[in-house]
């Protein structure tokens, strides 16, 4: 049997090659019977070689590599193969032009799955298309958009035992974008959370990791502004739909470290390159992180890492409960 898997939705590929393991049988077996090459240095011999090997106590050698598609993606010009290169004696992967005639005879026992998660669907690869025909199946998973994303979203909760409404499936994607695996997580929480009702707008908007974001971004404006009533009032409720004490002085060291870089570079740097170089979220306000940055000195700065790290060793050693801890860091941030 072979396989192909690739495209540029890694969760369905991870989900697509799971889904071709329980179809092989016991997993503590297959686990043995299982070989995971990397293919961005393999040679075909050597592939040849694990294939053509007799499973133990099933019926099948599960046989994955990984990312050999993409080493003959056109673009890079050292890694190009399958394209009128049959006579160059000078060309590094000459040989993977056999792997097609290979598969044609290969032993019926192996399972061979090419495997690329990353695979980009709009680039040339003539090497894939030679090798599809050949395929048992072909799964070409590129990122859901639109009504395909929404129906996704809405059968996914239905999977994890809830419901969303229209308008909390739409906030959703607002918020997280494409990204499966990240929507996925999120689900997972608001379906834990709103048990047999259905999920809503607002539940979105208390529970998502991006609203706690924003939380982050409102508990840092009210420090800035000294508002300590505020602060812990937003503080509160970061802990009351379960964001962990440790993950909120995270996010706030991270908050700061944000403005300290955004601080340093928006002197001479686009906010689009900013954001960049900075790997932030596509949704990430970074007008409001220029506006913090503008508002915070270095010294200021500094000394809320000060006041981070003190409380961070306090949680840890037991000196402070964690609730007491964050609020006496609320505290002394809006003062300093």
């Amino acid at each position: 049997m072979f396989y192909i898997i690739a495209g540029d939705d890694n969760f369905s590929c991870y989900k697509a090659l799971q889904d071709i393991k329980k179809g092989l049988g016991d997993g503590d077996m297959l686990a043995v019977n299982t070989t995971v090459l990397d293919g961005r240095k393999l040679a075909l011999k050597d592939l040849t070689e694990v294939c053509d090997a007799v499973p133990f106590m099933l019926p099948n050698r599960l046989v994955i590599v990984e990312g050999l598609l993409k080493r003959f993606q056109s673009g890079d010009k050292q890694n190009r193969a399958g394209e009128d290169t049959a006579n160059d004696n000078n060309n590094p992967h000459k040989d993977w032009q056999d792997l097609a005639s290979y598969i044609k005879r290969m032993t019926p026992t192996t399972v061979l799955v090419l495997f690329d998660p990353d695979l980009d669907s709009k680039g040339h690869n003539a090497f894939f298309k030679n090798l599809t025909p050949l395929a048992d199946k072909v799964f070409q998973l590129n990122e859901l958009k639109g009504k395909e994303l929404q129906a996704w979203v809405r059968g996914y909760a239905t999977e994890r035992g809830g419901k969303m409404a229209n308008s909390a499936i739409a906030l959703l994607i607002e918020y997280m974008g494409g990204d499966l695996w990240a929507l996925s997580g999120e689900i997972d929480k608001l379906a834990t959370f709103c048990g047999d009702r259905e999920i809503t707008e607002n539940d979105v908007r208390e529970i998502s990791i991006v609203s706690r974001e924003e939380n982050i971004f409102a508990l840092v404006d009210s420090v800035l502004e000294g508002k300590v009533k505020d602060a812990q009032l937003m503080l509160h409720r970061m802990l009351k739909y379960g964001a962990a004490p440790q993950q909120i002085l995270a996010m706030i060291e991270r908050q700061l470290a944000v403005i300290l870089r955004v601080k340093d570079m928006s002197h001479n740097t686009p906010l689009p390159q900013i954001k960049e170089k900075l790997g932030l979220h596509p949704r990430y306000p970074i007008e409001k992180t220029l506006r913090q940055a503008k508002s915070y000195s270095i010294s200021r700065i500094r000394k809320a890492f000060h006041y981070l790290l003190e409380i961070d060793i306090a949680i840890k050693t037991g000196k402070y409960e964690d609730e007491l801890a964050l609020n006496l860091l609320v505290t002394e941030l809006c003062r300093s």
